[in-house]
């Protein structure tokens, strides 16, 4: 499978959601965070960080990928998404890259992806998030074989297309993707939305193709679920909010620029983002598609933000990359890679 037939399928999934027309202003479906939230604070750092040249140790890779598109540190355990491998869910042992387990099959039936988005570990169970079925299917590692077993799924009400979501501290889950109104949600574990939170991204002059754009980001939390960091994939800052006020703090990179109206001039901003014990790590791309055809949708360099939003450091990896997260135990970068062969790489970083 080619990076083209993976860019080929992103954009297909923008173009389900065209018709989404974003609201400025504060959504609310009737929490009361929500609606004493403070408006958005914007910070950049003024000082010039200091720039490092790290390599890459291969880790995984091989025949066994397709084309992996999400990572995630599980203790000792890797967890990948891969949708263009026929067990779309893979773990690895973070050490060797062995692969321990997998799951799945494509189809729309119970335990089957469409199109399997990002994963998150929660108190023993893996819940694997699926715009293309709109819903989160649950599994539990299998005692007597390396796979997973389906312990069930939650549906997720049709007024959005979620293509992001991280865990709250009161166990909702906190949700971005294509929303008709605000930047993020919050919803139930039954995939009822509880509240709209956050400014709907400003798509003034774009035309519907790149209204969707503006709405395009991920989404990770902080592993004590105080914090969640959402990056802007067309633009060049990122929201950190704070789960016990539910405010959002925008925070740019070096350069400032947002969704443009051109397919070709859009610039793609922060792919992907590692929280940290003290801040966070941001993937980061800068490049067009005019400019960079076929590479856009990759970076090659990662930014470290404090939770205050300085700027501390800016990481030169030698690969194009498409997801990476991080390891507070040995301070360890892993990312994803589609180039020269599919897998999963290390860097250490200072």
């Amino acid at each position: 499978m080619s990076p083209r037939t993976f860019r080929t399928g992103v954009a297909l999934l923008a173009a389900l959601a065209w018709f989404v027309t974003a609201v400025g202003g504060w959504g609310d479906v009737g929490n009361a965070v929500a609606r004493t939230a403070a408006a958005l604070q914007a910070r950049q750092s003024t000082i010039s960080p200091e720039r490092s040249a790290v390599r890459a140790q291969p880790l995984a890779e091989g025949e066994e990928f397709g084309l992996p598109t999400q990572i995630s540190v599980i203790g000792d355990q890797l967890l990948l998404i891969d949708r263009y491998r026929d067990e779309a869910v893979v773990l690895l042992d973070r050490h060797s890259g062995t692969i321990t387990r997998s799951y799945g099959r494509a189809g729309e039936g119970p335990g089957e992806f469409k199109s399997p988005w990002s994963a998150l570990w929660d108190e023993g169970k893996l819940a694997v998030l699926d715009p293309g079925l709109n819903r989160i299917t649950w599994l539990a590692p299998d005692a007597e074989s390396p796979t997973f077993s389906l312990e069930g799924t939650t549906r997720i009400s049709a007024e959005r297309i979620v293509t992001g979501f991280a865990l709250a501290p009161d166990e909702s889950f906190v949700v971005t993707g294509f929303m008709p109104a605000g930047r993020l949600a919050r919803m139930d574990r039954k995939g009822a939305t509880l509240a709209t939170l956050g400014l709907a991204p400003a798509t003034d002059g774009l035309p519907p193709a790149r209204r969707s754009e503006a709405q395009q980001g991920t989404l990770r939390g902080t592993p004590d679920g105080s914090r969640f960091v959402l990056t802007s994939r067309f633009a060049s800052h990122i929201e950190v909010v704070d789960a016990s006020t539910m405010t959002a703090t925008t925070m740019w990179g070096p350069e400032r620029f947002q969704p443009r109206a051109g397919r070709y001039e859009t610039r793609f901003g922060y792919l992907d983002s590692a929280p940290m014990r003290d801040g966070f790590l941001a993937l980061y791309s800068g490049r067009t598609r005019d400019e960079f055809p076929g590479r856009a949708n990759y970076g090659s360099e990662v930014h470290e933000f404090g939770w205050d939003g300085e700027l501390r450091a800016v990481y030169e990896l030698d690969s194009d990359v498409i997801s990476i997260a991080w390891s507070e135990a040995d301070r360890r970068l892993y990312a994803v890679r589609h180039e020269p062969v599919p897998g999963v790489v290390v860097y250490g970083l200072k």
